[in-house]
C-alpha cells in the first residue's frame, strides 16, 4: 500500500505540474504574444539591413548570398507564415481557453525560433563574409595570341611580378606601336583570371579617341553597374568609385592609352597597399607613364635577332622556302624590321613562298631606302618596314583600296559589303560585268590585303574586317594631304573652314554628333564624303542641317553617305553633284523632301530605305539611266511610276518591300503616266534585262506569277538569284484571297525565298517541290494556316542551309511522315520563333538520317512545345556532330530535348531561358577533352536539373554564365 501511495503521490505531483504549466500558458498568453511581436520586430529590422546589403552587392557587382544566408531568409519567411496562421481564439468560454492554451504554446515555440535566428543574424551583421565567390566572369573572352620569343616571356613574368608586389600599385607598360604590348597583356589578363588572386580583373581598351564617359561606361558594363546616361562626369564617377570600393581588390588593365587618364575623374579608386588593387596600362609614350605617376615603368622592346629570324621564317613559309642563295638577304630583311613582331609578320607575309632572288634583293633595297615623316613613338626604321608592305602590294588600285579603310574609326568593325560598294562607286574596281562580278573582284582585293597582314578578319567572320591601329596610322600618315579623318570622335562642331583644303580627296566625319554644316567648302577633288552615324541602333535626337551651298564646290564627289542622321531636307546644291555614283540616305526617318535628282546621270547606287516620312519619291528618277542598285524599301511612298523602271536598263538590284505600296496584277503601286500602258508586273520586270535581285510586297499570287512566269520564258531573268515573296491579306482595305488553284512559280535559279502572310497548309499547296530544290535560304512568316513544311514525305530541300519559321499559328512540325533521303541534307541553321501550337519539331528519323550538318538550333516562344525531337528511338544514342549552338527560350511546356542520348562534340554555346519543365540534358560530353563551351542559363533552373552523373555537373558548373541570360531576353 505504501508503494501505491507513493506512486499516486508522484503521479499527482507530475499531473499538477503539467496542469500548472498549461495554466501558465493560458495566463501568460497576452504577455507571450507581446514578447513574440517585440522579438519579431527586432528580427525584421535585421532582415532589412541584411537584405539591403545583399541587394546593393548584387546590383553593384553581381555578388550572391551564401546558402546559409538564403536558408536564414527562408526560415524567416516560414516564421512569418506561422505567425499569420496563429489566429485569435474562439468566443465560447471553454473553446476560448482551449484556443488560448494552444495559441500560447505555439507562440512560445516561435519565440525560441526567432531568438535563434536573431543570434545568427547578429553574426551576419558583424561579418562581410556572407557572399559566395563573385559571379563576375571576364566580360570578353579575349583570345591570348602566342608570345614570340623568350624575351617576351621574360617581360610577361616581370609585369606579373610587379602586379603581385604589394608595394607596386600603378604600372606603366610602354613601347612603340606593334612591339607586342597588347599581346603580352592579354596573356597576363588570362593568367590573372585563372589564378583568381584578385576578386575582379578587367580589360578596357582606351585607344586614341579617348572619352572619359565612354571609359566609365565600359567599366560599369563589366561591374553590372547602372550609370545614368544623362548624369555628369563626377556623379557617374562617384557611382563607379563606390561600386569598385565594394570589392576586396581589383586589377584594371587600360590598353592603348594615348593621353593621360585621370583615375579620379573616371571613378577608379586610387590603388594602394591597403586596398591591394592595381591599375596597369599600355601606351606608346613614356611621358604618359610619368604623368599618371606610375610606380613602375616596363619597356617592351623588339625581339632579338634570333627570335626575329625565327618568326620571320615562320611567316615566309618555313626554312625550306629560303634557299642558301636567298638566306643572307632574307636575314638582312628580317633585321630591317627592327625586331617589331608586327613588321616581321607583315613583311614575312608579303614575301611568303617567294623563291626568286631578284625579288628578295629588291625587297631589301626598298626596306633600306623607305623614307617618311616620323610617327610619334615609332622609329623611322620600324615605320619603313611597314611602309614596305604597303609598297609591296600588287597595284596602285590595291594600295588605294587599303588607304580607303583608314576612313573608318579606330578599332572599327568594317562591313565588307559596304567597303566594297564604296570601292565600286570610286571606280577602284572596273565595271566589267555585274555587281556580283565586281564584288567578287573586291573580295579578291581584300584577300590580298589580308594575306599581306594589312587588314584582318574579325572573329573569323567574313562579313567584317578591321585595321590594326598601327597599320591605320601608316595609312593616315600616307594620306595626310588628301584625307581628313575625324571619325568616331563624338565631335559636336564641324571642321573649321580652313581645314576644307582644295587637295582633299576623301573626308570621313562618320560617327560624330555634328548637327550643322555651314559655308561652302571649296573641295574640287573631293570624291568621298562620309557623314553618317556609325551605329544602326543610334537614336536620332537632333536635326542635321546644311547650308544651301554646302555641296556647291564638290563637283567630283562620287560617294555621299548621310545614313541614320536627323536630316529633314537636303540643300539644292545636292542636285548639281553630277559625278555622284552612290547616294546613301538609309534610315533618315525624318527626311521629308529630296531635291531633284535629274542631273545625277552617273548615279549607280541610290539607297532610300527606311525614309518613312518621305511621301513622294524625288523628281528626276527617270534620268538615272545608269542606276544599278535602287532601294526604296520601308518608305512612306504610296506609288511608283512604272515608266521610271523602264528607263533603268542597268538596274540589277531593286528593293521595295515593306513600303505602303503593294503590287497587284496591274498594280496601283506602279502608276504609269501613260494610261494606255496596261503592262503587268511581269511585263514590266521582264524588261529589266540585268535584274538579279528583286524584293517587293505582292498583293496576291496572280501578281507574283505575272512576272515569275515571264522569268521562265526570259533568258535574262533566269539569273535572278534572290527574291522576296510577300502576300498581303489586305490591299487598300479589302481582303485578298487567292481564288485560283494555280501554284506559285519561282525563277529557276532563285536561291533565297521569304514568304509572309500566305494562306496554305504545307508548301506543296502553293509550290511544286521541284521549284524549291535550288533554295539555300527560306523564311516563312505569318502564314496562319500552315501546319507542315511537308506532311507526306515529299519534303526535299536538298541544298537548303538556313530555315527560319516565324509566327506560324498552326504549325505542327517540319514533316509528318518519313522524309526523302535528300531532305535538308545541307541544313546548317534552324530558327523557330512564335509557333504556339508546335509540340515536336524534328522527327527522329529526320534527325538520324538527314540533319548531320546542323550547326545552330534556335527556338523561342513556342508555348505548347513538349520536345524538340519526336518519335521513339531505335537506338539509345544519336549524333549531331556539327551542332555549335542551341538556344531554347520561353518554352514553358518543354520537358525533353531528346529521349535518348545526343553526342554533340562541337557544341560551343548552350542557352536555356524560361524552360521551367526541362529537367535533364541529353548530351554526352567527353570529360577528357577541354571544354570550350558557354552555358547561359539561370542558376535556379540549373540547380533543378536532374543528373545521372554528378561528376558531369561538376565539370560543367564553371561554364555556367547566369548573368548572360539578360542578353537572351533582350533578343526576344
Amino acid at each position: 500500500m505504501e508503494i501505491v501511495r507513493e506512486l499516486l503521490s508522484g503521479a499527482c505531483q507530475t499531473a499538477w505540474q503539467q496542469i500548472c504549466q498549461q495554466l501558465n500558458y493560458i495566463r501568460e498568453h497576452d504577455e507571450n504574444d507581446q514578447t513574440m511581436q517585440r522579438e519579431l520586430d527586432f528580427l525584421r529590422s535585421q532582415e532589412k539591413d541584411i537584405s539591403a546589403k545583399l541587394n546593393a552587392s548584387n546590383v553593384r557587382h553581381g555578388k550572391r548570398p551564401r546558402e546559409e544566408v538564403k536558408n536564414w531568409l527562408k526560415n524567416l519567411e516560414e516564421i512569418e507564415s506561422d505567425v499569420n496562421s496563429l489566429g485569435y481564439g474562439d468566443a465560447h468560454f471553454w473553446l476560448k481557453y482551449f484556443s488560448r492554451l494552444k495559441r500560447s504554446k505555439k507562440t512560445v515555440q516561435i519565440i525560441h525560433r526567432v531568438r535563434d535566428l536573431q543570434a545568427k543574424g547578429n553574426s551576419f551583421a558583424q561579418s562581410e563574409d556572407i557572399f559566395m565567390d563573385s559571379l563576375h566572369e571576364p566580360l570578353s573572352s579575349l583570345s591570348a595570341p602566342p608570345l614570340h620569343g623568350s624575351s617576351a616571356e621574360r617581360k610577361k613574368d616581370e609585369i606579373l611580378q610587379c602586379i603581385m608586389d604589394p608595394e607596386v600599385s600603378k604600372i606603366g607598360v610602354y613601347g612603340m606601336g606593334g612591339v607586342g604590348k597588347t599581346t603580352i597583356m592579354t596573356q597576363i589578363y588570362k593568367e590573372l583570371n585563372e589564378k583568381k588572386v584578385f576578386e575582379i580583373v578587367m580589360w578596357v581598351t582606351v585607344s586614341s579617341s579617348f572619352n572619359e564617359k565612354e571609359l566609365q561606361s565600359k567599366i560599369a558594363e563589366q561591374l553590372h553597374c547602372e550609370l545614368s546616361s544623362s548624369g555628369d562626369l563626377m556623379s557617374r564617377a562617384q557611382v563607379l568609385h563606390e561600386a569598385l570600393g565594394r570589392w576586396r581588390n581589383f586589377v584594371i588593365i587600360l590598353d592603348d592609352i594615348w593621353d593621360v587618364v585621370s583615375l579620379q575623374n573616371v571613378g577608379i579608386p586610387e590603388p594602394n597597399r591597403s586596398n591591394g588593387s592595381k591599375v596597369v596600362w599600355t601606351t606608346r609614350f613614356m611621358d604618359i607613364c610619368n604623368s599618371m605617376e606610375s610606380q613602375k615603368e616596363i619597356k617592351i622592346e623588339g625581339l632579338t635577332d634570333e627570335e626575329a629570324w625565327s618568326l620571320f621564317k615562320e611567316k615566309v613559309g618555313g626554312e625550306d622556302i629560303i634557299s642558301l642563295e636567298i638566306k643572307p638577304i632574307a636575314e638582312q630583311v628580317a633585321r630591317e624590321c627592327g625586331g617589331l613582331p608586327l613588321a616581321l609578320i607583315t613583311v614575312g607575309c608579303a614575301l611568303r613562298k617567294e623563291k626568286q632572288l631578284p625579288v628578295w634583293r629588291n625587297a631589301l633595297h626598298e626596306l633600306k631606302t623607305s623614307s617618311t615623316d616620323q610617327i610619334k613613338g615609332m622609329t623611322k626604321s620600324v615605320f619603313g618596314s611597314l611602309k614596305f608592305s604597303y609598297n609591296w602590294l600588287s597595284s596602285d588600285k590595291i594600295r588605294t583600296c587599303f588607304l580607303y579603310c583608314a576612313l573608318y574609326p579606330e578599332d572599327y568593325k568594317i562591313l565588307v559589303d559596304e567597303l566594297i560598294e564604296y570601292w565600286m562607286a570610286e571606280r577602284l574596281i572596273d565595271e566589267e560585268g555585274s555587281i556580283q562580278t565586281e564584288k567578287d573582284k573586291g573580295h579578291a582585293y581584300l584577300k590580298e590585303l589580308k594575306d599581306a597582314c594589312m587588314i584582318e578578319s574579325v572573329d573569323d567572320d567574313d562579313e567584317y574586317v578591321r585595321m590594326h591601329d598601327l597599320i591605320r596610322d601608316l595609312a593616315i600618315s600616307i594620306t595626310k594631304e588628301q584625307f581628313m579623318v575625324k571619325a568616331g570622335l563624338q565631335l559636336k562642331e564641324p571642321p573649321k573652314e580652313e581645314e576644307w583644303v582644295e587637295s582633299l580627296a576623301r573626308v570621313s566625319l562618320m560617327g560624330n554628333d555634328i548637327e550643322e554644316f555651314k559655308g561652302q567648302p571649296n573641295c574640287p577633288r573631293l570624291s568621298t564624303l562620309l557623314l553618317h552615324r556609325q551605329d544602326i541602333l543610334f537614336q536620332i535626337t537632333g536635326q542635321v542641317t546644311f547650308s544651301d551651298t554646302f555641296f556647291k564646290h564638290m563637283p567630283n564627289l562620287r560617294v555621299l553617305n548621310l545614313s541614320q542622321t536627323g536630316i529633314e531636307s537636303l540643300p539644292g546644291s545636292l542636285s548639281d553633284l553630277m559625278n555622284l555614283h552612290a547616294l546613301i540616305l538609309t534610315n533618315c526617318s525624318y527626311l521629308m523632301l529630296l531635291p531633284s535628282l535629274a542631273k545625277l546621270h552617273k548615279l549607280r547606287q541610290l539607297k532610300l530605305g527606311g525614309l518613312s516620312s518621305l511621301k513622294e519619291l524625288p523628281y528626276g528618277l527617270e534620268n538615272l539611266v545608269k542606276l544599278r542598285h535602287l532601294d526604296i524599301s520601308k518608305g512612306g511612298w504610296g506609288s511608283f511610276p512604272s515608266r521610271v523602271l523602264l528607263k533603268m536598263p542597268c538596274l540589277e538590284i531593286f528593293i521595295m518591300e515593306s513600303s505602303r505600296g503593294r503590287l497587284s496584277y496591274r498594280s496601283k503601286a506602279f502608276r504609269n503616266a501613260n494610261t494606255e500602258d496596261n503592262s503587268t508586273i511581269g511585263e514590266i520586270i521582264i524588261r529589266l534585262k540585268k535584274l538579279t535581285k528583286f524584293s517587293a510586297d505582292f498583293a496576291d499570287v496572280l501578281a507574283f506569277n505575272s512576272y515569275t512566269n515571264k522569268a521562265r520564258e526570259s533568258e535574262h531573268l533566269r539569273n535572278l538569284d534572290y527574291f522576296l515573296f510577300t502576300l498581303s491579306y489586305k490591299y487598300e482595305g479589302h481582303i485578298v484571297k487567292n481564288v485560283s488553284m494555280e501554284k506559285v512559280t519561282l525563277p529557276a535559279t532563285a536561291n533565297s525565298m521569304e514568304i509572309r502572310d500566305c494562306n496554305f497548309i504545307q508548301l506543296s499547296d502553293i509550290f511544286h517541290w521541284d521549284d524549291l530544290r535550288q533554295l539555300i535560304y527560306c523564311k516563312l512568316e505569318g502564314c496562319k494556316e500552315m501546319k507542315w513544311i511537308g506532311k507526306n514525305g515529299e519534303i526535299v530541300f536538298p541544298r537548303l542551309e538556313i530555315l527560319h519559321l516565324q509566327i506560324l499559328h498552326r504549325f505542327e512540325g517540319l514533316c509528318k511522315e518519313k522524309t526523302h533521303e535528300e531532305s535538308l541534307k545541307n541544313l546548317r541553321k534552324l530558327h523557330i520563333f512564335w509557333c504556339p501550337k508546335l509540340k515536336y519539331l524534328i522527327p527522329n528519323d529526320l534527325l538520324v538520317n538527314n540533319l548531320q550538318n546542323l550547326e545552330e538550333i534556335i527556338i523561342r516562344r513556342c508555348e505548347e512545345m513538349e520536345g524538340i525531337i519526336s518519335g521513339k528511338t531505335s537506338t539509345t544514342m544519336a549524333s549531331l556532330p556539327k551542332l555549335k549552338r542551341l538556344t531554347l527560350s520561353d518554352l514553358p511546356s518543354l520537358t525533353s530535348i531528346y529521349h535518348g542520348k545526343l553526342v554533340c562534340d562541337s557544341l560551343c554555346v548552350m542557352e536555356i531561358d524560361d524552360c521551367p519543365n526541362l529537367k535533364e540534358l541529353p548530351f554526352l560530353i567527353n570529360k577528357e577533352r577541354p571544354l570550350g563551351m558557354r552555358i547561359v542559363a539561370s542558376e535556379k533552373w540549373w540547380e533543378r536539373l536532374e543528373w545521372e552523373d554528378a561528376q558531369l555537373k561538376e565539370l560543367l558548373q564553371p561554364l555556367l554564365e547566369p548573368e548572360a541570360i539578360r542578353r537572351i531576353r533582350l533578343e526576344r
